[in-house]
């Protein structure tokens, strides 16, 4: 159980995600163009672009958005960071990553969990 919920913890608070964190393609340019996707903290965006570019590089678009803990599939009550990057020279500006997408809305619907009784008289349990 210990180690169940050490590993949890170690991906609840990484800060990229290692599956989407750096997805690279020819953009307009034709330059190598970078993606960097990180939970928690956009922190970790720029270390992934630090660590790609190993020097400067310029931000061509951020954004952010509600997803789950381990993945950004659905809305969720974690902040995920977007940011698309090339490798060279900046031109100073940081990335704002704006939110877009749907925000988390959690469910405050009363589920019944027990009922006891008989239709005059009947007892239930919500949560």
């Amino acid at each position: 159980m210990k180690r169940f919920l050490f590993i949890f913890s170690a991906i609840a608070l990484s800060s990229c995600n290692a599956n989407n964190s750096n997805t690279s393609f020819v953009g307009p340019t034709g330059q190598a163009t970078h993606t960097a996707k990180c939970s928690s903290t956009s922190q970790g965006c720029f270390q992934e672009a630090s660590k790609i570019c190993s020097g400067p590089y310029q931000v061509v678009d951020s954004e952010s958005h509600a997803g789950g803990m381990a993945a950004d599939l659905l809305p969720g009550p974690v902040t995920w960071y977007g940011m698309t990057y090339i490798c060279g020279k900046s031109d100073g500006k940081m990335p704002q990553f704006p939110f877009r997408g749907q925000a988390y809305v959690p469910d405050t619907t009363p589920h019944v969990l027990n009922c006891n009784g008989n239709r005059n008289n009947l007892n239930c349990t919500q949560f």
